[in-house]
Formats: C-alpha cells, structure tokens, sequence
C-alpha cells in the first residue's frame, strides 16, 4: 500500500518502485499481490500489471471540505490528522470488500498505514518504514507543525500495533523508535530488493575521455540538488571538459549556463532513466537526509561509482572508497572533493573494481530472490 504505482504515471518515488518489484516477485512465487496506490485520474478505477492487481483508490491530495476547513484558524491544526483517519477509513472499508471476494492473509502498509485496522484489528499487517514526511522534516531541520505532531502521534499508534516492522537501514529503525521512546522489538531490516542478475558485473575498463555524471530526483530541497549545484560550481575548472553532468527531475531556480557541462531534464519514463544509469559512470546522492535511497541501490547494481551523502541508512550500504564515497551531509567542499576523485577514477580506467564492489554488496544483500523469502518468512 504506497503512493503512486509506476504504471503511466511517471513520477514515483523508490517505495513505488519497490512495491512493483517485490510484488511481481511475490507472483513469481505463487502468491497473489493487489496493490492500493494513489489515484491516478479520476477514471481509473482498477488495472493489472502482469498478475498484480491494482487499485489506485487513495487520495493523495485533501478533498474539498478538508481543503476549506484548513482555511479556518484552529481547525487547520487538525485537517492533517482528519485528512489521514478519513483515508485510512476509506482504505480499511476497501479491504473488507476486498477480503469478502478474496481472503486477505496480511497486509504490507507504508508506515502511516491505516490506522482503523490498528484499533479494529481486522487484518494482520506489517509497517514497512521508508521514511515519513514528520522524519524527514525532523532530520532534516524544517520546520515542524502542530498538525504535522498530531498527524504522526496517530501514525506512531498504527506501528506500535504491527505484527512485524520492516525498515530498510537500521537508522531509519533508530529515529522512529527515539521519536516514540519505546523499542521497536518487532523491527528488522531488510534492504530493497534489486533485479540485477550476477551475470552483468561491469567489464575492466580502460581510460575514459570524460566521465558521465547523472543525478536523479524529484525536485525536494531535502534531496539535495543546490547542495549539488554549489559544489559542482567549485570544481576545478581544468575538469569541466572533461564532464557531463545530467539532472533528472531536479529543476534549479538559478541561471545554471555557467556550466557547460551540465544538462537539465525535467522528467523521463522510468524505462529510459534505468538506461541513463546503465551509460553513467558517477551517481550522485547529495540528500540533507535520506533512509536507504533507492536510487543507491539502482546506482550499485549497475556498477556506478556513487557519491553519497554520509546521513541516514545510507552508510549502512556504501563503505568509505570500498564501494563508493561518502561526503560530509551539507558540505559543498567536500562533496566536489570525493566527486574529484570519482571523476579522476573513471579518466584513469581505474573505478571498475569500486563498480563490481558496489555489485557484490547488491547480490549478497539485496538480490530480489533472498530479499523476497526473507519477507514471507518473517510474516509467516
């Protein structure tokens, strides 16, 4: 149960990836996988992807009347909070026509979840933990709402009552259970799931005449893209014919034409984005805070060199210059400095070996097969 699933709409985050991937897998396994996601229009009620049934019934966005009481003093305090428990009603009542023409053995929510079935008690379900908007704000220094509390005190009951939590990096497990002083005993991580074969290692490679740099994300100031902006600005200038940098998604609000060798596109299908990481040589992931990127793990199972922000689960996959490079969370300085050295890697012939580490890392810990029995067994 996510945001929006990757089908036509194209703007989805890692969580709607992953619940693409896991589920497809889970069908491979014999198990049938419907999916609740956020609308996509106002005609498509239901579809199927392969064997996943879809039904994009969610609201991602206040109806009308929540809408107008937001623009009430002191009413707008609890709009947040009314907008999530009128949802949550309307994905509970949803499951329980669904499990009358198909019984319903447990339930997969992100972790602000449905927070009827927390107190009804309906169906067993996990909480998987990619990382709510309250987190984030929180680690990430903006400014937090009285509605944004409410809102996550109600999110904070529906996680006490799973069955199992899942999170992907034991950070993110951190910051919720320090946010509801209690112990998550029932947490355990497992990392996303990735498709990669073990028969696409990268090949040795030889010198290169530029090197190809992508950045992919949507455009959220907590990811980082002006951080990125400030610390390409301070490359050398030797280095600038050398590069080409492409933005996926991120759209800067500045002049940029300084910079020759960047390349700014606003949106691409998912399809042509997994080929835009297939032809980098350098990922970058300058996020102000971040649980466990997906776009960590897409970067790695190509064999990218990754250059990643030090914060969140994100440590917990790249090791300092073994499979990639950590920076310094909000250090522009730092951040050109590790993205010097990848960028002198790939001139020199010489970033296969941190490529097909970063690969290893992906198969032994994340390879879709493991990853998913990993999840039935911890359910069943």
């Amino acid at each position: 149960m996510e945001g929006y699933y990757p089908r036509k709409f194209g703007r989805v985050g890692g969580a709607g990836s992953y619940i693409q991937n896991i589920g497809r897998e889970m069908t491979q396994l014999g198990h049938e996988v419907s999916v609740i996601c956020a609308k996509f229009d106002k005609k498509t009620i239901q579809f199927k992807d392969g064997f996943i049934q879809v039904y994009p019934i969610m609201e991602y966005q206040p109806s009308h009347f929540i809408y107008f009481l937001n623009k009430i003093p002191l009413f707008n305090i609890g709009s947040a909070l009314l907008f999530y428990i009128h949802n949550g009603l309307k994905i509970h009542l949803f499951l329980r026509r669904l499990n009358k023409v198909n019984k319903i053995d447990f339930v997969e929510y992100s972790e602000g979840g449905d927070f009827w079935n927390a107190i009804l008690k309906k169906f067993p379900y996990v909480s998987h933990l990619h990382g709510s908007n309250y987190t984030f704000k929180i680690q990430s220094g903006q400014k937090i709402a009285l509605h944004d509390i409410l809102r996550r005190k109600a999110e904070h009951i529906f996680i006490k009552h799973a069955q199992k939590v899942i999170s992907p990096s034991r950070a993110m497990v951190g910051y919720v259970e320090r946010e509801m002083r209690r112990k998550l005993d029932q947490a355990r991580v497992i990392p996303y799931p990735v498709i990669n074969s073990p028969n696409d290692l990268v090949k040795i490679s030889k010198e290169n005449k530029s090197a190809s740099i992508l950045f992919a994300s949507r455009n959220d100031p907590v990811k980082g893209g002006e951080l990125l902006i400030r610390a390409l600005e301070l490359l050398p200038i030797s280095i600038h014919s050398k590069i080409c940098v492409k933005f996926y998604g991120f759209i800067p609000t500045k002049d940029l034409s300084h910079l020759k060798f960047l390349e700014i596109i606003d949106f691409v299908p998912k399809a042509e984005l997994d080929i835009a990481y297939k032809k980098a040589h350098i990922c970058i992931i300058p996020s102000l805070f971040d649980n466990s990127p997906n776009t960590v793990y897409e970067a790695m199972s190509n064999g990218k060199i990754v250059v990643a922000s030090d914060v969140g689960g994100i440590p917990e996959i790249i090791g300092n210059s073994e499979n990639g490079y950590l920076f310094i969370p909000g250090n522009d300085r730092d951040l050109c400095e590790k993205l010097t050295k990848a960028i002198n890697l790939v001139l020199e012939g010489k970033s296969n070996l941190m490529g097909r580490n970063a690969q290893r890392w992906i198969w032994d810990r994340a390879n879709i097969k493991e990853n998913a029995q990993m999840r039935l067994n911890l359910i069943q």
